[in-house]
């Protein structure tokens, strides 16, 4: 990847914990929860607004979520994720491409969990 803060990259996984974590760049950190058993999401400001929303998040157990071996998630060459939070529900819509022998293959999840307490809105990603 080619952006990072401060030597952190955007998009980073874990073989090993079988662990997918993306933070948008040029983030101010202040916050997590854990929302369900496989998702934490991170809030913080992105400036210039500066104004409170989701500025990462960490999915658990994600190559099964994407039914893939946990090496090609090594591999990810863009993601846009879409976070909506309502009274009832989180909602995370990812979308993924990846390379594999030279071709790319898009994969798609969306992981729906009861809200316990999280602020309503919505919240992008793109790297």
């Amino acid at each position: 990847m080619e952006r990072s803060v401060r030597g952190i990259q955007p998009i980073d996984y874990d073989p090993v914990g079988d662990s997918l974590f993306v933070s948008v760049p040029n983030r101010k950190y202040e916050y997590s929860i854990m929302v369900g058993d496989d998702l934490i999401l991170d809030f913080g400001r992105i400036p210039p607004g500066e104004k409170q929303t989701i500025v990462g998040f960490e999915l658990l157990n994600a190559s099964e979520k994407f039914g893939i071996d946990r090496h090609l998630l090594k591999n990810i060459r863009r993601l846009h994720a879409e976070i909506t939070i309502d009274e009832k529900t989180v909602k995370l819509k990812l979308s993924l491409v990846i390379s594999h022998r030279r071709k790319e293959r898009e994969r798609s999840k969306v992981l729906e969990v009861a809200n316990l307490g999280v602020p309503p809105m919505v919240s992008s990603i793109n790297i």
